[in-house]
């Protein structure tokens, strides 16, 4: 399924479609913080050093940064203005393809969760390379292919009687860059790519988080207003016949990892 950049940009026109998919892993299990793995992943000696969070969102990882390594200049780099909104200087919007930095400017590159919303997500893994300082880093992450599958198929059973057929695929959409696609991608601009994987399950104790997730991923489907309303009504019956008979809505989640050099 190929990107749609409007698409995209409408989903991240502000910060509360990400909280509301954030929102749901908070019945992870065992607990997970994705920003304190991260932390734990990078390269020492950060003082004075210049790190650029691409695709900051609304900077979770930004500002994780700035607490823990006051002496780096840690740059939060967005397309989508609205994303910033939350972030303090410095930040700038710009495409994740054209990083607004000379040649070997970076000691470390993030791009945390966003390079399957990239259409040709090779082109920005060579632009990382490009503005990343020999001996530089990139730490990027994503999820394995076919995670959250009881979501997925949630979604696909609420939507396909409303979108029909080739209607919005859950896991077609971060075929670019998920678990499987991901190595040859980095592997073709670094040549040391180390991956961690973490695991857990979240249950859902009720309906609430999850349509409020499925609600959230709207404009990647794009729908019209009555479109969801109508996808959401059909989910929403299923989880009640589902919380009739179990205590939670359980599925996957697998966050993988990239350190690459």
């Amino acid at each position: 399924m190929a990107v749609d950049v409007d698409q995209v940009m409408a989903n991240y026109r502000d910060t509360g479609n990400l909280k509301s998919r954030i929102g749901i892993y908070e019945y992870r299990e065992p607990r997970f913080d994705p920003v304190d793995y991260a932390v734990g992943l990078l390269p020492g000696g950060l003082d004075g050093a210049l790190v650029l969070d691409v695709g900051a969102g609304s900077g979770r990882y930004t500002k994780r940064l700035r607490a823990d390594f006051p002496g780096a200049t840690v740059v939060a780099i967005d397309q989508g203005r609205g994303m910033l909104a939350e972030v303090e200087a410095p930040a700038m919007v710009a495409d994740a393809r054209a990083v607004p930095y000379p040649d070997g400017a970076a000691d470390l590159v993030l791009a945390m969760h966003m390079l399957y919303h990239v259409p040709e997500p090779a082109e920005a893994v060579a632009e990382f390379r490009r503005v990343l300082k020999p001996g530089g880093a990139l730490l990027a992450s994503t999820n394995a292919r076919g995670d959250m599958a009881a979501m997925a198929e949630l979604w696909e059973r609420a939507a396909a009687p409303v979108l029909g057929p080739g209607g919005y695929s859950w896991h077609g959409a971060i075929r670019g860059f998920d678990s499987a696609s991901a190595p040859a991608l980095l592997e073709a601009g670094f040549d040391s790519v180390e991956a961690f994987e973490e695991t857990g399950t979240v249950a859902v104790p009720e309906p609430g988080p999850i349509l409020r997730f499925l609600a959230s991923i709207q404009s990647f489907a794009g729908c019209d207003d009555a479109s969801i309303a109508a996808i959401l009504a059909a989910a929403e019956r299923e989880l009640a016949r589902h919380f009739a008979a179990h205590a939670t809505f359980d599925f996957q989640k697998t966050l993988v990892f990239y350190r690459c050099r």
